[in-house]
């Protein structure tokens, strides 16, 4: 009852609740069909659904089906009647949609929409900030692939852009932050003017990634680890 209700108080479609939904659900449905599919895209899809969807079907009801109702009663049928009824359609949308659709779309469905596209891209940022932390540091990316390169008789890393671009097609992050890392662990002359705060930020990585292959248990990793650590900070 109260559903007929607010579809027919035309409450239905300025719904919070509503639009938070229909915005998710059809970001869903076309990122899947369309790579790099936005937010702005999203919003302009759900503006269109409002008067295309929601306007019209609810016109069509509360308009339309009183019409049809009325030729289908035995005794009241008659053609005579259509151009009235079509007069009093063309009649009746224009003040419903100057005094009804129109102030809704801008007074509340236009500002919940806002607001929830709004929160879904600080949610995306959210989820991306907390992937980005829990990812290991390019340092310590680095270190993890000299040791496995070192273990499996890898070709050795070299300090230069086809191994940094190697590395960047594995972790996808930036080839340059990925080359001066290497050139940290490749070269010793790089780490002679280290300041002190960046030695304990590297420290850090170390520790990192020796957190990280204890959880893998890798035991042979760790031993490597630990002979490049000791070279790495003696002086």
């Amino acid at each position: 009852m109260s559903g007929a209700k607010s579809f027919i108080t035309f409450n239905f479609p300025v719904n919070a609740d509503y639009i938070r939904a229909r915005f998710t659900s059809t970001h869903s449905i076309y990122q899947k069909d369309i790579a790099g599919w936005s937010t702005n895209a999203t919003k302009q899809k759900v503006i269109a659904a409002y008067w295309t969807k929601d306007v019209l079907a609810h016109f069509a009801v509360l308009f339309g089906l009183p019409a049809l109702l009325m030729f289908l009663i035995p005794g009241y049928f008659s053609f005579e009647f259509l151009p009235a009824v079509f007069v009093a359609g063309f009649v009746t949308f224009p003040i419903m949609l100057l005094f009804h659709y129109w102030p809704g779309f801008h007074n509340r469905f236009l500002p919940y929409l806002e607001t929830t596209k709004e929160t879904f891209e600080n949610n995306q940022l959210e989820q991306m900030e907390k992937c980005r932390q829990a990812q290991l540091g390019n340092f310590s990316l680095a270190l993890f692939f000299y040791v496995l390169s070192k273990i499996n008789s890898l070709e050795p890393l070299k300090c230069n852009d086809q191994s940094s671009a190697l590395l960047m097609k594995l972790y996808g992050v930036d080839s340059g932050s990925l080359k001066k890392n290497l050139e940290l662990i490749l070269i010793p002359m790089k780490r002679k003017n280290l300041t002190e705060r960046r030695i304990t930020e590297l420290r850090n990585r170390f520790e990192e990634t020796f957190r990280f292959m204890e959880e893998l248990q890798f035991a042979a990793g760790i031993e490597e680890l630990e002979k490049l650590e000791q070279q790495f900070f003696s002086r």
